[in-house]
């Protein structure tokens, strides 16, 4: 009796997130801007205040040509946002506005809307996956695992993990944080350096997580080129990959970003995974608005 009022409750959301393709991606992108605007706080209050009136009007318009207007609307204080305050580091508004252009072209092309947000979510996706291939590429200090060997020395990744094969890391983390937190107390203006203590075993596994990352990255790209042969297992590849960053990173808000790029390729002969994505979604955007992050391998 349990499974069949389960299914019974959960049919009807099966049904709509598969069948209307269009509607979902605009609550999916609302949740999102939503979760983005409120969770910054370094954009104004005003924008806050008046942006999630103009997402309510956006899910709860009938018409393509007044999404594809709110969308304006919408996508303008995103830029607005961006142009403010693209010094930030990390700035995923860039990303949220794009997907917010893509959104509207879509809309405003009316009939071909879903084939429109499909091309421009490949685009999209493509686009990012190469550019950080690149900038990962060039860059030396991700390259020499120092990047990845930092989070691992300051426990922002697999600390519990290492903990279960060296007892002590917990202890080692908390005197690297400590170090760290004494230099910037003499000298805040920076000029210094600290050494951090990571045993050789944890070295070499900064660096292979750091080759194991590009070649992850690299096979997504794949997956994303030649989706039309690989059918369901690109899919399987993406939630797999946002599963992968989300065990190392505390960035629910842009993964729930790659999730949309996600759920807006997907087509009629991939479509079951359209539940996956939004599960996902909420679960991150719910987890960043309730401050909680439940670890996988953390």
């Amino acid at each position: 009796m349990a499974t069949f009022r389960n299914r019974t409750l959960i049919s009807p959301i099966t049904r709509f997130v598969s069948d209307e393709y269009i509607r979902t991606l605009l609550i999916l992108f609302s949740a999102i801007v939503f979760v983005f605007f409120t969770s910054k706080e370094y954009i104004p209050f005003i924008a806050r205040f008046f942006m999630p009136f103009l997402l309510i009007l956006l899910m709860t318009a009938a018409e393509m040509r007044q999404r594809a207007v709110l969308l304006f609307w919408i996508v303008l204080g995103l830029a607005l946002n961006v142009g403010m305050n693209y010094y930030v580091v990390a700035n995923h508004g860039f990303m949220i506005t794009f997907i917010g252009l893509a959104l509207m072209i879509a809309c405003a092309s009316g009939d071909t809307a879903p084939a429109v947000m499909s091309r421009a979510a490949v685009l999209l996706i493509s686009i990012l996956m190469g550019l950080a291939l690149i900038q990962k590429g060039v860059s030396t200090h991700y390259m020499s695992g120092a990047l990845l060997g930092g989070y691992l020395a300051n426990g922002y990744m697999f600390k519990t993990l290492i903990s279960l094969f060296y007892s002590d890391w917990p202890e080692v983390v908390k005197q690297n944080l400590d170090a760290q937190k004494m230099l910037l107390a003499q000298r805040p203006g920076g000029g210094a350096t600290v050494a951090l203590t990571i045993p050789f075993w944890v070295q070499l596994l900064a660096v292979v997580l750091t080759y194991a990352a590009l070649a992850s990255q690299t096979l997504i790209e794949l997956f994303i080129l030649f989706r039309k042969r690989l059918g369901i297992w690109t899919h399987y590849a993406v939630l797999l990959f946002v599963l992968i960053i989300y065990s190392t990173r505390n960035e629910n808000v842009f993964l729930s970003m790659n999730l949309i790029l996600g759920f807006a390729i997907t087509d009629e002969h991939t479509k079951r995974a359209r539940l996956w994505y939004v599960i996902g979604i909420a679960y991150l955007l719910i987890m960043e608005m309730m401050g909680l992050r439940p670890g996988i391998i953390s």
